[in-house]
């Protein structure tokens, strides 16, 4: 599948659902799924524009067309990837989770897998049907530059909100890409009712192993 493509087809699937499920942390060496490492969503953001909820609340998490990227420099193993300024980030031992309220991108990593279909099938597929709210919408190849990736759309729910309870539906686009080092499962999640295809688009096509 080629990017264009991609981008159609992601679309209409980013206006189903939303932002959430954090990271938890695995073994850069050995072959343990991320599990719920979709992504996590919690703190405020005051100078998001909120989107309306059908239930009179608000959601946000839109990245404007202007917004300014920087880039992230992972250790243990190396990589980087882009990321909105002013988006939390927390370092996690097994990679990093990078979040607004609603949205939020999570590079999680394993040990490199010779199968990465057959580690999805067997390993992380369990994991994350385990989490409450977890529905598979797809799985599929995608096409990102001149690598081709396995990949999942997942509608999932958000953990309770720190603050307020709330929860959240999510969209996660979950990506597998692999590396001498080790296989990055990267998660890119966004509220229901807002568009961050572009901004999630560029974020997994900066991906690089160092």
């Amino acid at each position: 599948m080629h990017v264009s493509n991609h981008v159609d087809r992601l679309r209409p699937v980013f206006l189903i659902v939303a932002a959430g499920l954090l990271a938890t942390a695995c073994s850069s060496t050995g072959s343990s799924s991320p599990g719920a490492s979709a992504v996590g969503s919690t703190g405020e953001n005051p100078s998001e524009s909120p989107v309306p909820e059908a239930s009179g609340g608000a959601i946000s998490g839109d990245v404007p067309d202007n917004a300014v990227f920087l880039t992230y420099h992972g250790t243990n193993p190396t990589f980087s990837i882009q990321h909105v300024e002013g988006w939390q980030v927390t370092p996690q031992p097994d990679g990093v989770v990078i979040r607004d309220k609603d949205s939020s991108e999570t590079v999680a990593i394993v040990g490199a897998q010779a199968d990465v279909a057959g580690y999805v099938t067997s390993t992380d597929l369990p994991a994350l049907q385990a989490q409450a709210g977890f529905q598979l919408v797809k799985r599929d190849t995608v096409q990102i530059g001149s690598s081709t990736y396995v990949h999942l759309v997942i509608h999932a729910t958000s953990p309770p909100d720190t603050v307020t309870g709330k929860q959240v539906p999510l969209t996660v686009d979950r990506y597998y890409v692999p590396g001498a080092a080790g296989l990055a499962v990267v998660s890119l999640a966004t509220p229901d009712g807002v568009d961050n295809v572009d901004a999630f688009l560029r974020m997994i096509t900066s991906f690089a192993w160092s």
